[in-house]
């Protein structure tokens, strides 16, 4: 998904999840990453849903380059990197 909203961060533009809370994400300027957010999804009882993998699947890009889920989970854009697996 490219957002036309333009901002002066870059967006992630595609996302795959993966089984472990692994999140696969394309930033607008071209770099992968792998995100593990199996200690955020454990650790904070917001993101219980998150836990059922049909649901976590379901994620998506929002309009500003967060990480979102249907029922109003989301990770910040700024945030994004703070979990990718190094």
């Amino acid at each position: 998904m490219n957002s036309a909203v333009n901002t002066p961060w870059v967006k992630p533009v595609k996302v795959v999840a993966h089984k472990n809370y692994h999140l696969d994400v394309v930033m607008e300027d071209e770099r992968e990453f792998c995100l593990d957010l199996s200690g955020l999804i454990n650790r904070r009882q917001i993101f219980w849903r998150l836990k059922n993998s049909h649901y976590f699947k379901q994620v998506n890009i929002d309009p500003l380059g967060g990480l979102c889920w249907p029922e109003g989970e989301d990770i910040s854009p700024e945030k994004i990197l703070h979990y990718v697996v190094t």
